[in-house]
C-alpha cells in the first residue's frame, strides 16, 4: 500500500484491513481490472465517509467510488459523462457497463452540469472532485462554493489536479516545449476543448480554504503514477511497482516537483 494511503486512513480513523478488503471487493465488482491504483485508492481514502453521504462532481464511473461504496458510503455523483456520446477509446462501453453496475449497486448519477444544476444545500459529508476543475475553462469558484454549500456542517471538501509544476514539465519547458497538450489536437479538435485548460501548483491549493472559508486539514502532493492502458516493459513495471507501494517519487522529488497536488478542507461547525 502506498505510504499516503496509509497515512491518511490513520488520520480519518479507517482500518487499512477493512480499506484493503473494500479495494478487494470494488475490484470483484468491477471485474474488468486486476487492481485499484495508488492513486485511486488516494481518492478513496479521502472520499470514503462510512454511514455519511459523498457527492461527487465529475468522477465519472471511476473505481473509487465503488470502494467508497463498500465502506459504507452512500455516494452520488453529478457528472455531464462526456465519453458516453462517443467512442473515445473504448470508454462508452466501459462506462454503460460500470453504469449498469452502479445502478444495481445503488450508486446514484445525476447527469448534468453542475455549473447549471445547483447542489441540495447542507446534504453531504463529503464533496469531491478529482482531476476535475483542471478541464473547467473559466474559474472553478461557482463549482467550488456550490459544492461547500452543499456541505452539512464539519462536512469535508477534497479535490486534486495535476500540478503544473511537476518535475516533467520543467524538464519539458527546459527543452522549449509546451507544458499543455498536443497543439495540433487541440487547433484540429479543441471545439469544443475537454482537455485541461489549467493546471494547479501546490501553493494554489494550500491558498484555496481560506479562499473558500475553510479550515486545511491537508494539503499534500503524490508523484503516484496514472493508470494506463499502454503495454509497459519489465523495467517500466518493476518502477512503477516501487511507487505503487513504497511512493519512490515522493521520497525523491521535493514536494513541489511530484505529479499530484490534493487537498482535504473542513467546513466549520
Amino acid at each position: 500500500m502506498h505510504p499516503t494511503v496509509e497515512r491518511i486512513l490513520r488520520r480519518r480513523g479507517i482500518s487499512v484491513a477493512d480499506f484493503d478488503a473494500a479495494v478487494t471487493e470494488a475490484l470483484r465488482l468491477l471485474g474488468d481490472q486486476q487492481a485499484i491504483s495508488a492513486r485511486m485508492q488516494i481518492a478513496a481514502a479521502l472520499a470514503s465517509h462510512p454511514g455519511g453521504r459523498l457527492c461527487d462532481v465529475g468522477g465519472s464511473t471511476s473505481a473509487y467510488l465503488v470502494v467508497a461504496h463498500v465502506l459504507g458510503t452512500a455516494v452520488t455523483i453529478v457528472d455531464t459523462l462526456p465519453y458516453l456520446d462517443d467512442d473515445t477509446q473504448g470508454f462508452p462501453e466501459e462506462v454503460r457497463r460500470r453504469l449498469k453496475l452502479f445502478d444495481k449497486l445503488g450508486i446514484a448519477i445525476q447527469r448534468s452540469d453542475v455549473f447549471q444544476t445547483p447542489l441540495p444545500p447542507a446534504s453531504f459529508d463529503v464533496a469531491v472532485a478529482f482531476e476535475t476543475i483542471e478541464h473547467f475553462d473559466h474559474s472553478p469558484k461557482p463549482v467550488l462554493t456550490a459544492m461547500v454549500e452543499a456541505l452539512v456542517p464539519g462536512g469535508r471538501l477534497c479535490l486534486s489536479t495535476p500540478n503544473i509544476a511537476r518535475i516533467d514539465m520543467r524538464m519539458r519547458l527546459l527543452r522549449g516545449k509546451t507544458v499543455h497538450e498536443s497543439f495540433p489536437s487541440f487547433f484540429h479538435d479543441g471545439n469544443p476543448f475537454i482537455g485541461h485548460h489549467r493546471e494547479y501548483t501546490l501553493s494554489e491549493f494550500q491558498a484555496l480554504p481560506g479562499m473558500l472559508g475553510l479550515e486545511p486539514l491537508d494539503v499534500f502532493a503524490v508523484n503516484a503514477a496514472y493508470e494506463s492502458r499502454k503495454p509497459k516493459n519489465a523495467a517500466q513495471q518493476f518502477l512503477i511497482g516501487l511507487e505503487e507501494r513504497h511512493g519512490l517519487g515522493d521520497r525523491l522529488l521535493p514536494s513541489t516537483w511530484r505529479k499530484h497536488v490534493w487537498l482535504d478542507a473542513h467546513k466549520r461547525a
